[in-house]
């Protein structure tokens, strides 16, 4: 069938010499397609034209498996591409099914290299390092060879980039290192205090700007009437001082490209580092992005003044140079004082709170959730919060609705990298108590007016002992604390032979008892077991409590 097929094909295309030269390549591929036959077949791979493409592969692998069997099929179709990727031309490759073309990997192989946050975050950081070198080499000669007083303070300030740019780099590697016994929550604030370091740069940079700007233009206003007049020549002099500023009339060209090369590469920079902060959320990246804006924004006051100079317009640099410098200096208070919240454990934006409270009251089980707070390290985010769940349920079902709760975030929120949960009772799913017997000192924590499970047992078993110790007996009983309200879950045993309704009317009698012997008890269910008692809950005396407390501590 294959074969049919394929001559149809064949007799469907005009009898031109290229389509006679493909058919002969077919013949070729189909006669050795098998891995066997490899050999033979590069061999003669340069007697076909590179652009009969991938249009034969599929009919070759049909035609092969055909004539071999089903067993050989795969081994077939993937050795007729490999052996016409090479002559593809570029378009065939283009309109060619991606998974027709052969992947080759490390071992002859095929994967794919996954690349997570951090190292791509890093590449960044290098990059940039590696930018401000070449920068300041670029600079530097471009200044000398010009005369350009601008450029060559440019260079210099470029200069003190390579420091600033290898403490980001060296900051964000410590930030990303693994806890350990010394630091249990990581190594995040390296990263807040790389961008308190940055910030503090910013400063200083607007600081030198607007103090040079204030230079230049009181050297400007202070010459001479007929100085300024004659502002559209070539040189001009400030003061009686007569110094040179500007640039070099004879390599204006070269001044003003190596400003503008340095514009285009740091604000391609700023817009990379700046993307790659807010996609992992980095206070340092983004510190990092506005320095290399600032870098920019200098170079283009450098830019200014390389073209008052041409121009005869001194004015231009001192100006631009006051407006630039009153940018950088709110960039730098804004991720300066980020950097400062972070450090001192400031409370995080609400609104990124609110994703995550969402979230936790998904989670089947969960009646409510309040006290979330956060604090940031880096680009890490510590949470805290105290989820509601019904008020009767085991410690272990609790206990698995705050894991299930934990597992819900950090999968739905990457940010996060570690959840403390607090399981607080849900008042509001509670039972209806008698509020008349709250007693006043309830809401005191470790009050003695509250009775504790020692205190409880005590109380129980002395009532159940000397009033109905032929009648019941007593086989585990629970504490419930709801808003300083006591609760108490009595579960007794009673002879088979016991009638249900005696056994209501003593269960009732055993409840009046207990309530009368300790008022801040505010309500007790006595019920009884029928089925096989679970050993784990069987009671343990107090002795034997406090025993296997002390060898837990030893």
């Amino acid at each position: 069938m294959c074969n049919a097929k394929l001559a149809t094909l064949a007799g469907s295309v005009a009898d031109s010499p290229r389509v006679r030269q493909a058919k002969r390549c077919q013949q070729r591929i189909v006669a050795h397609a098998d891995p066997k036959n490899q050999g033979k077949l590069r061999q003669n791979r340069s007697k076909c034209r590179p652009r009969m493409g991938f249009r034969f592969a599929r009919l070759a692998a049909r035609a092969t498996a055909s004539r071999r069997g089903p067993q050989t099929a795969a081994a077939a179709a993937a050795a007729a591409r490999r052996a016409l990727a090479p002559l593809a031309s570029r378009a065939e490759t283009a309109r060619v099914p991606h998974w027709l073309v052969p992947a080759r990997g490390h071992g002859g192989h095929s994967h794919h290299h996954g690349e997570d946050g951090g190292e791509a975050s890093e590449r960044i950081f290098r990059l940039g390092l590696a930018s401000d070198v070449a920068l300041t080499v670029g600079k530097a000669f471009t200044g000398y060879v010009s005369g350009s007083t601008a450029i060559v303070a440019d260079a210099a300030h470029s200069l003190s980039d390579i420091v600033l740019s290898s403490v980001a780099l060296l900051s964000y590697k410590a930030a990303k290192a693994p806890r350990d016994k010394e630091h249990p929550y990581g190594h995040g604030k390296f990263e807040s205090l790389g961008a308190l370091g940055i910030s503090s740069m910013l400063l200083v940079t607007s600081g030198g700007i607007a103090w040079h700007a204030f230079e230049v233009l009181q050297g400007v206003m202070s010459s001479s009437p007929d100085m300024i007049g004659n502002t559209m020549h070539d040189h001009h002099a400030h003061g009686s001082g007569g110094h040179h500023h500007g640039i070099d009339l004879e390599h204006p060209i070269l001044a003003l490209s190596m400003t503008t090369l340095a514009i285009c590469v740091k604000e391609g920079l700023y817009w990379i580092t700046k993307r790659a902060g807010e996609k992992e959320g980095s206070g340092l990246m983004k510190a990092n992005a506005w320095h290399h804006r600032a870098d920019a924004i200098s170079s283009v006051v450098a830019l200014v003044g390389v073209g008052g100079s041409i121009l005869g317009l001194p004015l231009l640099d001192p100006l631009a140079g006051l407006i630039v410098s009153g940018m950088i200096l709110k960039a730098g208070f804004q991720t300066g004082y980020e950097s400062i919240l972070e450090l001192v454990d400031a409370a995080v934006d609400p609104s990124l709170l609110q994703p995550i409270k969402e979230t936790i009251l998904k989670v089947d089980g969960v009646k409510g959730c309040h006290r979330l707070r956060g604090r940031k390290a880096g680009t890490s985010l510590y949470l805290d919060v105290h989820i509601e769940v019904y008020p009767f349920l085991s410690v272990s079902a609790a206990h698995d609705i705050g894991e299930t709760v934990r597992h819900q975030i950090q999968r739905a929120h990457n940010q996060v990298a570690e959840v403390f949960i607090h399981i607080d009772p849900s008042y509001s799913v509670g039972p209806k108590t008698d509020l008349e017997r709250i007693p006043r000192n309830a809401n005191r924590r470790n009050s003695d007016a509250i009775p504790r499970q020692q205190n409880a047992e005590a109380i129980v078993s002395d009532i159940i002992s000397s009033h109905f110790s032929k009648k019941m007996s007593l086989e585990h009983l629970m504490l419930h604390y709801l808003q300083g309200r006591v609760l108490l879950q009595v579960q007794v045993s009673m002879p088979p032979e016991i009638l249900i309704r005696d056994a209501m009317e003593i269960a009732k009698q055993a409840e009046e008892e207990i309530l009368r012997a300790d008022p801040s008890i505010s309500q007790v269910s006595v019920q009884l077991r029928l089925g096989q008692q679970i050993k784990q809950l069987q009671m343990t005396s107090s002795q034997d409590v406090a025993h296997d407390s002390l060898a837990g501590d030893q």
